[in-house]
C-alpha cells in the first residue's frame, strides 16, 4: 500500500511540476497559455479540436504551423463561448494544461481537493487553469471548461456551482448554432 501511495505521489508531483515549471512547453494565444509536456500532446489536442461548422471563423486567421492552428482554434472557441454567454470579461487570460489521460486529470484533482472524481477535464479557479485529457478532448469539452473560466472571470460574486454547470452545459449545447 505504501508503495502505491508513493508511486501516486511521484506521478502527481511530476504532473504538477511540468504544469508549473520550466519543464513544460508553452504556446501563448490571445487569451491563454497552453502548457504541455511534449509535441505529441499538442498534436493530439489539435486533432481533437474539430471546429466543424465553426471553421468559417478561421477565415481571417493565418495558420502556417500546427502551433498557429492550435492558437487560432483555441481563440475561436473562447470567442464563441463569450458570444454564447454574452459575457466578455476584460483582460481574459487563463492557462490550459494538456495532460495525456483522464487518469492524470483525476490525480491532479484528487491531490488538490482530496476527492476522487472521474473527470476528463476541470477548471481550477485557484490557479486559473483548465486541466484536460488530450485522450478525451473535443470541442464540446473545451468549450464547457472555457465557459467556467468566462463565468468565473465575469462575475465579482460567483454564482453557485450548479448555476456554473448549467451555463457551461448551455454553451456545449449551443456551440454550433
Amino acid at each position: 500500500m505504501k508503495g502505491h501511495v508513493l508511486r501516486t505521489a511521484v506521478i502527481v508531483f511530476h504532473l504538477l511540476s511540468y504544469v508549473t515549471t520550466a519543464h513544460a512547453l508553452e504556446l501563448t494565444t490571445a487569451y491563454t497559455t497552453i502548457i504541455y509536456e511534449n509535441e505529441d500532446l499538442l498534436r493530439k489536442f489539435n486533432r481533437g479540436i474539430s471546429l466543424g461548422s465553426l471553421s468559417f471563423m478561421l477565415r481571417n486567421k493565418k495558420s502556417v504551423t500546427p502551433e498557429d492552428e492550435v492558437k487560432n482554434k483555441v481563440d475561436v472557441v473562447v470567442e464563441r463561448v463569450e458570444n454564447i454567454l454574452d459575457m466578455r470579461p476584460r483582460d481574459l487570460k487563463f492557462r490550459i494544461a494538456l495532460l495525456a489521460s483522464d487518469n492524470d486529470v483525476q490525480k491532479i484533482y484528487e491531490t488538490r481537493h482530496a476527492k476522487k472524481v472521474d473527470y476528463i477535464a476541470f477548471y481550477s479557479p485557484r490557479d486559473n487553469t483548465i486541466y484536460l485529457s488530450v485522450d478525451d478532448i473535443s470541442i464540446r469539452v473545451l468549450a464547457h471548461e472555457m465557459a467556467h473560466v468566462v463565468i468565473n472571470r465575469y462575475f465579482g460574486v460567483q454564482p453557485s456551482a450548479r448555476i456554473h454547470e448549467v451555463l457551461a452545459q448551455f454553451v456545449e449545447s449551443h456551440l454550433k448554432d
